[in-house]
């Protein structure tokens, strides 16, 4: 991979990893209670916009994954084992967190292994135990891959317009409860083949400007479905936040990638952007433990400044932090292969 590609798909962990901190935060929900007009801005448009971060981040893997050759044996042992053995190790550092500050009351190892086999330690983990889960049918999307082309990409598209709007239209206008199942077709291998054909896809195809605009009006669409919603129903539903993210998160990473790709680029940036983005995994991990050690200047923040400026400094010194760990971690030749 040709260090251009790459500084592109790193720029989007980082930018997809800021958006999973400010999803982990009240600046989520800012836009649901009244308040301060800019406030109010700032956390629905951050709220449609960070839910595009796990698709980036799918996109990216698929972008790096699908096109390996690989056997079933390395890929248990580099990718799946791996995940495996992470998901134990810091499910085991904020258990013993956990028992430290008091909020478990009858710990054992056998209470260790029920919250570790049902995601009972930390919510955010969940994004771990479904990657294993797409590592495990990584084999059979690595055959469907190359024969992708235009035609299939829209078909794919197609699906997820009548999976991801008209059925909740049907749902939520008229009440109608759609029977069939279209389970698969929503999943995150939808994203991951996006990921891999927007990654192969020649430049000259559609400018940055028109991708721009087509961005724009997604957020503005997602922000009147809100809006609309809330207006059918009497309350706000996260469902309007996702509708078109199977839209947006694929245009977000086109215009990064063609962005990276025509930019006027320094030597010193994209060594930075590279290095910054090798430890968007060990952000995400002590994500939790550091929102937990700066909650007090958050809260600090919150009754002397606007809410818009608290919770940006929050997310900031979260991810700052977690980049600290992250990097000083990686000095330790065990540990960096696993962060």
């Amino acid at each position: 991979m040709s260090q251009k590609k790459k500084s592109y798909l790193e720029l989007i962990r980082i930018i997809a990893v800021l958006l999973v901190i400010f999803n982990h935060t009240d600046g989520f929900v800012y836009y649901t209670v009244p308040g301060n007009i800019l406030t109010h801005v700032y956390s629905l448009v951050l709220a449609i916009i960070c839910r595009m971060a796990v698709p980036l981040f799918f996109m990216v893997s698929g972008a790096l994954l699908l096109g390996k050759e690989e056997s079933l044996s390395e890929l248990f042992q580099k990718r799946i084992a791996r995940m495996l053995i992470v998901l134990t190790v810091v499910s085991a550092f904020y258990y013993l967190f956990d028992v430290g500050t008091g909020r478990i009351d009858h710990p054992g190892a056998g209470d260790f292994i029920y919250r570790l086999l049902t995601n009972g330690i930390r919510d955010s983990f969940w994004f771990l135990y479904a990657y294993v889960g797409v590592l495990l049918l990584l084999p059979f999307f690595r055959k469907i891959a190359p024969f992708l082309d235009k035609k299939l990409i829209l078909y794919l598209i197609a699906l997820r317009v009548l999976t991801d709007l008209l059925v909740p239209a049907l749902s939520l206008g008229v009440e109608v409860n759609v029977a069939f199942d279209f389970g698969f077709v929503g999943d995150y291998y939808y994203f991951m083949l996006l990921g891999y054909f927007l990654d192969k896809e020649r430049q000259e195809r559609t400018g940055k400007g028109k991708l721009l605009f087509v961005w724009l009006l997604l957020i503005g669409l997602s922000g009147g479905l809100t809006y609309g919603i809330k207006g059918i129903s009497g309350s706000y539903h996260a469902i309007s936040l996702d509708m078109l993210v199977f839209l947006s998160a694929p245009v977000t990473f086109a215009i990064i990638k063609r962005w990276m790709d025509r930019a006027v680029k320094r030597e010193w940036a994209e060594k930075w952007i590279l290095a910054v983005g090798s430890c968007t995994f060990g952000i995400y991990l002590f994500d939790n433990l550091l929102r937990r050690l700066f909650l007090p200047v958050y809260m600090f923040l919150s009754e002397k400044t606007a809410g818009i400026l608290a919770n940006s400094a929050y997310v900031v010194l979260t991810f700052l932090g977690g980049l600290a760990i992250t990097w000083v971690l990686k000095k330790i030749p065990v540990i960096r292969k696993y962060l």
